[in-house]
């Protein structure tokens, strides 16, 4: 019926608990029996003895005899007339004839048990509780469909397993004997790994075993990272400078270190000769030195060079105006610079065009002129606006 389905399900757990209990007390209990029979049968062979003077002590005398039974007769326990079974006297005598040999091989009596049962072949306690073990299983087999028959015998101990049972390693084991082959931790209800046929503990197991992280030398239990022919955790695989886990610019590599992109350029890539930081990208390479593209820029005003053509003076990038003025090589008059021919005059230098009269502004191609307040003339202009009159 369901319910004793119910029942059977509830108890079967706590059964086999109690029968593997049983069938290891028993055990213990044969063992000790044993070693000790030797002395318990000396014991009981001495105690028989002082049974026997003191039950003759009692019926010797024929008062007490008497006594004794006047007062079976009062209390009504037997009548003469219908006792028919053996005399005092008569047990006397056979227990006196009893070969010493045979008491010797008698067990030790119990306090359930009479040396008269061990004469007449009374069994030992250990074997009432082999025998209580046969009838619980026999009632809990017969009564609730549970099945008490042994699974097997234990790979370590080689005893028969009754009850809840570990299987493993193609063996049956009992719970308490499946151990961690290293420090001998049960591993009945817990995760083991197996090794060469042994079991180990996961904490055993991944000592001996697992790789073990280059940062912290623990073992790696779970997923790792392998970078440089080295395993770490994942919590682990950190820059070496900043302690900072990597993002998605991943890792760079610098004597066998580790370390994020931005601690790497900063400690390891070149500088920019304008602005002194360090250079990640794009870069111009000149004046023998490195420059991010936006700081390669005129030193003089700063503007960038078109088409990257610029001019140098004294270690400067120049455009090419200022590389001019620089060096003087500027048209004083039109400000431009003087690729060609120049004019050099009154401590200028001009076009050859630009180099012109300033009263008339005809272009003084003849290379003579003359000066008035560092302004050029020509001589026409110049006579008739400055000559002197003879006196």
């Amino acid at each position: 019926m369901p319910g004793d389905d119910r029942f059977a399900d509830a108890v079967k757990p706590a059964l086999e608990a109690l029968l593997s209990d049983l069938q290891h007390t028993t055990e213990v209990l044969r063992r000790a029996h044993v070693g000790d029979r030797n002395s318990e049968v000396r014991e009981n062979e001495s105690t028989f003895r002082q049974e026997n003077r003191r039950v003759e002590q009692r019926f010797s005398q024929p008062q007490q005899r008497s006594k004794s039974r006047e007062h079976l007769y009062e209390n009504g326990n037997f009548h003469s007339s219908s006792y028919n079974g053996p005399s005092v006297q008569s047990l006397l005598s056979q227990a006196e004839v009893i070969p010493t040999s045979s008491r010797k091989s008698l067990g030790p009596p119990s306090n359930a048990q009479s040396y008269s049962d061990l004469r007449s072949g009374g069994r030992s306690p250990l074997h009432n509780h082999d025998s209580m073990i046969g009838t619980m299983n026999s009632e809990v087999s017969s009564k609730h469909g549970i099945n008490t028959i042994p699974k097997g015998d234990c790979a370590d101990c080689g005893k028969p397993i009754i009850g809840q049972v570990v299987i493993a390693l193609g063996k049956m084991w009992h719970p308490e004997h499946y151990t961690c082959c290293e420090c001998g931790t049960e591993l009945g209800h817990r995760p083991f790994f197996e090794r060469n046929g042994r079991a180990f503990c996961e904490d055993d197991y991944h000592n001996h075993f697992s790789p073990k992280c280059q940062s912290c030398n623990g073992a790696i239990k779970e997923r790792c990272v392998t970078a440089l022919n080295k395993n770490y955790h994942l919590e682990c695989f950190v820059c070496c400078e900043c302690g900072k886990e990597f993002g998605e610019d991943g890792f760079h590599e610098k004597n066998g270190q580790t370390f994020c992109k931005r601690d790497f350029f900063r400690l390891f890539a070149p500088k920019c000769n304008g602005c002194t930081q360090p250079i990640t990208a794009n870069f111009i390479t000149a004046l023998g030195t490195h420059w991010h593209p936006d700081c390669f820029i005129c030193q003089s005003c700063g503007v960038s060079f078109d088409g990257g053509a610029f001019f140098e003076h004294n270690g400067h990038a120049l455009c090419e105006r200022h590389y001019h003025e620089s060096r003087g090589s500027l048209c004083s008059q039109c400000r431009a610079p003087i690729n060609g021919r120049c004019v050099a005059a009154m401590g200028k230098k001009f076009h050859p065009e630009h180099f012109r009269c300033s009263y008339c502004n005809h272009q003084l191609t003849k290379g003579t002129f003359k000066e008035v307040d560092r302004r050029p003339f020509c001589h026409k202009c110049y006579n008739n606006t400055f000559a002197l009159t003879p006196s």
